[in-house]
């Protein structure tokens, strides 16, 4: 298989489009109304539900679409204190709204019907360090526990 792009807004165009989703499949997610920018980390805190497999992800993303018009943020679970918190780009959320059906019920046909697409793009995760709570504290702390340890 070719090497796909993750198309960016100003190139794509969902309802053209067929992503390859694949490689969310194996992951694990939280779900919460997105706040602010699509590309950041903004959530509404008493909205965030999980943890969701992938198909039920889509179906959260897609009823929280279809029900109250409310774009959703995906974070990506990951165990790892000192990698970066990644989510959906905005992209790859407005896709699975706009196809959310469609993925769900490929997902129950899974090997059924061994037609192999002809894929356009690929999902795209977003990732900024510098804006992850998560690794600002541990940074914090370490740079307390150096100043500390130095009398």
């Amino acid at each position: 298989m070719k090497d796909l792009p993750v198309k960016k807004t100003d190139e794509f165009l969902g309802e053209a489009e067929v992503m390859d989703l694949s490689a969310l499949k194996d992951k694990h997610y939280i779900v919460a109304v997105n706040t602010g920018d699509p590309e950041k980390f903004g959530l509404l805190g008493s909205t965030i539900h999980g943890p969701y497999t992938f198909v039920e992800m889509v179906q959260e993303v897609g009823d929280m679409w279809a029900t109250h018009q409310h774009h959703s943020k995906v974070i990506v679970l990951e165990k790892s204190i000192v990698k970066a918190t990644e989510m959906l780009d905005p992209n790859t959320i407005d896709y699975i709204e706009l196809k959310y059906n469609d993925i769900i019920t490929e997902a129950m046909l899974e090997g059924a019907f061994d037609n192999e697409q002809e894929f356009t793009c690929k999902a795209g995760l977003v990732s900024d360090p510098s804006d992850d709570p998560r690794l600002k504290k541990k940074e914090e702390t370490i740079e307390e526990s150096i100043a500390n340890s130095n009398p």
